[in-house]
């Protein structure tokens, strides 16, 4: 069993170490897992593959203190969630345990390519890298190749996508531009933290980070989003016409009464008719 003056050395050390304070390990006295506090671990040379953590822990149920050997896994599971416009799809994956992934890289192992835009560890925290066994979750996307994102405006809805486009292409506030649903007419573009409205201001694709367009069909094909045009007719006689007011039935006619009149006595009302 190690002594008080070996504990103090071997906290100096953990302290110099990774940080890592503690962890579950087996214990001897206790006959299980118990709760250790990591006293020392050992260094690794440079280029070294890990495959186990040694070290000096100590038990907090019984106090003993003993040298320990913990395997690393080998294979490690995290949810990847694939976003593809307003959809995502979510499954569990099996990769390597000590693969390091990264945001804005592909995903290891992936049967299609997948772009990383977002890592987040086993605390929902986001992280820009990360090792397979301290990551929880993995969001990703299909990679179609350049593209500009952009927002279609068509009447009070706003649609957004992607556009593929090669990066050296020119985009123009004013003109035309075909859109994976329809024609239309570009009326901003997001570039250098700035919204540029003004016809004639133009960028190549790859400085856009989103375009703004307007739909140019009315009303759009195979939709009646939006209300057709029509002509308001501004003449008096057609303005103060009837005839809109005898489209219903305005219902059985019956003989207009009096109102009713009470008697002082009873209080019982009598009805009189207009022809008396």
């Amino acid at each position: 069993m190690a002594t008080d003056g070996d504990d103090t050395q071997s906290e100096r050390s953990a302290s110099a170490g990774p940080a890592l304070h503690s962890a579950r390990l087996r214990c001897e006295v206790c006959g299980g897992e118990t709760p250790h506090r990591i006293l020392h671990l050992e260094h690794r040379g440079p280029g070294a593959k890990a495959t186990a953590v040694r070290g000096v822990a100590r038990c907090r149920s019984c106090g003993l203190s003993h040298p320990f050997v913990s395997e690393l896994p080998r294979t490690g599971e995290v949810w990847l969630i694939v976003s593809e416009g307003p959809r995502s799809e979510r499954h569990r994956v099996t990769l390597p345990a000590d693969r390091k992934v990264q945001v804005g890289t592909g995903v290891p192992d992936s049967s299609e390519p997948l772009v990383i835009h977002k890592i987040e560890d086993h605390q929902g925290r986001p992280v820009s890298t990360g090792r397979i066994r301290d990551v929880g979750t993995i969001w990703a996307v299909r990679d179609t190749g350049p593209f500009v994102q952009y927002s279609l405006i068509q009447g009070r809805i706003t649609r957004a996508g992607r556009l593929p486009m090669a990066p050296d292409a020119m985009l123009e506030v004013g003109s035309t531009i075909r859109l994976p649903t329809a024609s239309a007419t570009i009326v901003g573009l997001r570039a250098r933290n700035h919204t540029w409205r003004r016809d004639g201001d133009r960028f190549p694709a790859g400085e856009v980070q989103r375009l703004y367009a307007r739909r140019t069909e009315r009303p759009p094909a195979g939709r009646i989003d939006w209300s057709t045009d029509r002509e308001t007719s501004r003449s008096r006689a057609s303005s103060a016409s009837k005839a809109a007011r005898f489209r219903s039935s305005p219902g059985a006619r019956r003989a207009r009464t009096v109102p009713r009149a009470r008697t002082a006595g009873s209080g019982a009302a009598v009805h009189r008719s207009s022809a008396s």
